[in-house]
């Protein structure tokens, strides 16, 4: 087997250490790992047959494979590791397997492997570029995450394999948290993290991941998906094709989604037309879904639907099966599985139970293309009651983007209150949920000096500070910051502080994210509030 090598940074690496001996400079003696791989580095090794047809090498250590200068020596066989069968006789017979089974001992190295041609000569060589290789390379217990990088060096490699093509190969990696792959061909580079299935691009970029926003004003939910005489989101069932059991009547919705993650409130699903019955004679129904129509802003839609005899807003997100897999365009916060294309139908072929309920409100806005950290004004609400918490700002991140260890971001704006007359304090807090409709969390939370009886307007200034304690699904958060209230209705602020020193409740990162500004007020209920500004730093 041949080993990657690069004489180059060999050389060098010898001429710097020659350097520090004859000028007195210090060598450091502590080891660190690669602090990144190179996907291609991974697929330049080559074994070549021993035995015509028979897939077993000896003695074992032939089949190690060396990377990163040779720096890094692994073995690149696994049943999760396609690899290309090299035919030296006849070329058109080259062919890409994964092997059912791998042994290695100091003795020998086997696969089991069922190729579709008979190979009298051949030699064996990664099936992914290296990209599997990297990835398997990379531990799953480590508290920090490691960067693949896929550069032109890998889609040169990628392109040549039979049957198969650089995005069918990342699509199809089994993968782990703790492997990030980055795309540096693309400008921005492009990040592709684990979500839990596949692959998918973050949208992460060297500023917040969100779109810039052209307004504020909330796209409107679809119209009512019907079983009536409608153009769009139309509800039929078949009988063939799955496994739904007969005579059973289901209600669903659905809602836009936008570039960033956000996404409407449900269409109206009150109506007797928004609900479908299976046919009788077989448990093997489905039911599809037409797409809303196209609106501005919206760049899928996703299918929500009740158990049996469900009831209206009991309705749970489905993964249906979309007429259309052309690529959703800027969408790189929600999984691709949930969202379908506009114009394309959803099909269910089978009843699921999950956690993903309704939207508990509309956080979809019209967008352009580009990242930003910055937002104009959001939505200005009206009536606020005593007690009662109305939300001021929605911001979706994508999933997996604060599972870093120190992962940092401050939130800064500012808003204003106007009070209805009654003396009180108004309450500024965070909260964040890992799926829109699930219980969030609280880590900050700040309330105002106590406000006269009358009705001012209150200027808010905030900025709130959160860095990642730990990852995962169970993560936390350090979360603080501090607010300033015009509680005298001048230019006269009064500094409030949040005064939790600790970090937060548990909360799903690897899940996206949605960060919600609320104000609550207790007391003095409130007319009117707005966030006006908000800007996003991410530091880390």
């Amino acid at each position: 087997m041949t080993s990657v090598k690069f004489l180059f940074r060999s050389f060098a690496a010898l001429v710097l250490a020659a350097v520090c001996a004859a000028t007195g400079l210090a060598q450091s003696n502590q080891s660190y790992q690669q602090r990144w791989l190179y996907a291609s580095d991974f697929g330049q090794w080559t074994l070549r047959s021993q035995t015509s047809t028979t897939y077993a090498w000896s003695p074992g250590n032939i089949c190690l494979a060396s990377a990163n200068g040779s720096a890094t020596t692994f073995i690149p066989f696994n049943t999760n590791a396609p690899v290309e069968i090299v035919d030296l006789t006849n070329p058109a017979q080259n062919e890409v397997k994964t092997p059912s089974s791998v042994t290695y001992t100091q003795a020998s190295c086997s696969l089991g492997i069922a190729p579709t041609y008979t190979h009298y000569s051949f030699y064996l060589t990664s099936g992914t570029a290296g990209l599997q290789e990297a990835i398997n390379s990379v531990s799953t217990t480590a508290p920090y995450p490691t960067l693949i990088w896929i550069d032109r060096n890998w889609y040169a490699m990628a392109w040549n394999i039979p049957g198969t093509y650089p995005a069918a190969i990342i699509a199809s990696a089994a993968g782990n948290n703790n492997a990030v792959l980055v795309d540096n061909t693309t400008a921005p580079f492009t990040y592709w993290v684990w979500n839990g299935t596949q692959y998918a691009a973050s949208g992460a970029t060297t500023n917040f991941p969100n779109q810039k926003a052209s307004s504020y004003t909330n796209i409107a939910a679809p119209a009512a998906l019907s079983t009536s005489s409608v153009t769009t989101g139309i509800i039929t069932t078949a009988t063939t094709g799955g496994t739904i059991p007969a005579s059973s009547t289901y209600r669903l919705a659905a809602t836009y989604v936008d570039a960033s993650g956000g996404e409407t409130t449900v269409s109206v699903d009150t109506a007797s037309t928004s609900t479908i019955a299976t046919g009788s004679g077989t448990a093997t129904n489905t039911i599809t879904v037409t797409s809303p129509p196209a609106v501005t802003g919206a760049v899928g839609w996703r299918l929500y639907m009740t158990a049996a005899s469900g009831s209206t807003l009991t309705e749970i997100l489905y993964s249906p099966t979309c007429s259309s897999t052309v690529a959703i365009a800027n969408q790189s916060v929600f999984p691709t599985t949930t969202v379908c294309p506009i114009g394309a139908s959803a099909t269910v072929t089978a009843i699921i139970t999950g956690t993903a309920k309704v939207p508990a409100v509309n956080s979809a806005f019209p967008r352009t293309t580009g990242a930003s950290e910055s937002f104009p004004p959001f939505p200005a609400l009206g009536t606020v009651a005593s007690t009662a918490t109305g939300t001021l700002a929605l911001v979706n991140i994508p999933a997996y983007f604060m599972n870093t260890l120190g992962r940092s971001f401050m939130a800064c704006g500012n808003g204003y209150a106007t009070t209805n007359g009654t003396g009180g304090t108004i309450t500024l807090a965070a909260t964040i949920a890992s799926v829109s409709g699930v219980t969030s969390i609280t880590p900050f939370t700040v309330v105002s000096p106590a406000i006269g009886a009358s009705t001012i307007q209150v200027p808010i200034n905030f900025c709130i500070d959160a860095t990642t304690a730990s990852t995962g699904t169970s993560g936390t958060l350090e979360v603080h910051g501090w607010v300033d209230y015009g509680v005298a209705g001048t230019a006269v602020g009064s500094l409030a502080q949040d005064t939790v020193f600790t970090v937060s409740s548990a909360i799903d990162l690897t899940k996206q994210d949605q960060i919600a500004l609320t104000i609550t007020p207790t007391t003095a209920g409130l007319t009117a509030a707005q966030i006006r500004q908000l800007t996003i730093y991410p530091s880390n």
